[in-house]
């Protein structure tokens, strides 16, 4: 069997695995919310976990390019760069999903050496972790462009409301 049918039969336990491994970034309140089944509106983050990590997952393990993934990966590094993780925090998902993988085929194929479907499978991995610290990164950019609007909008106010600052007279 190689690897990418064994992904796409295993892929239930493999994706279980990995959203456990996002959601246990989490202190234990949030985690238990986050995993607990429920709707996308009553648990919208839960199911975004969810959602996405199985569509990233089966998008992997059809051998399709780490890009086919972006839109997934976009949707989970949103959320935590929202919530303020640091870039090693909100990836650590990612590289969590080489360990889970092997596991996995440890137990169905102990005996055999599955040395270089293994590596080829971390080189995917890793570059989706690489894709994922740049799509991180942009979130994290565009919430500092928003911090130092907001920023200038407020000074900006109080200086023409101090009559430190001319406004500019609108012609008609």
């Amino acid at each position: 069997m190689n690897l990418h049918e064994f992904l796409q039969e295993h892929h239930k336990q493999i994706c279980v695995q990995w959203t456990e491994a996002v959601i246990r970034t989490y202190p234990e309140e949030g985690a238990k919310f986050f995993s607990a089944p429920s709707s996308q509106f009553a648990n919208p983050v839960g199911h975004t976990f969810q959602a996405n990590i199985e569509r990233m997952f089966l998008t992997l393990a059809r051998g399709l390019d780490v890009t086919e993934c972006t839109k997934e990966l976009d949707g989970i590094l949103r959320i935590r760069a929202v919530q303020g993780f640091t870039p090693s925090a909100a990836l650590c998902f990612l590289p969590a999903l080489k360990e889970i993988v092997y596991r996995e085929i440890s137990r169905a194929y102990p005996q055999e050496n599955m040395t270089e479907a293994l590596h080829d499978w971390n080189v995917v991995v890793d570059r989706l972790t690489m894709l994922g610290f740049d799509i991180y990164m942009g979130c994290r950019e565009v919430l500092w462009k928003q911090k130092a609007n907001q920023l200038y909008d407020r000074t900006h106010k109080l200086l023409e409301k101090s009559n430190l600052l001319k406004r500019e007279e609108v012609s008609r």
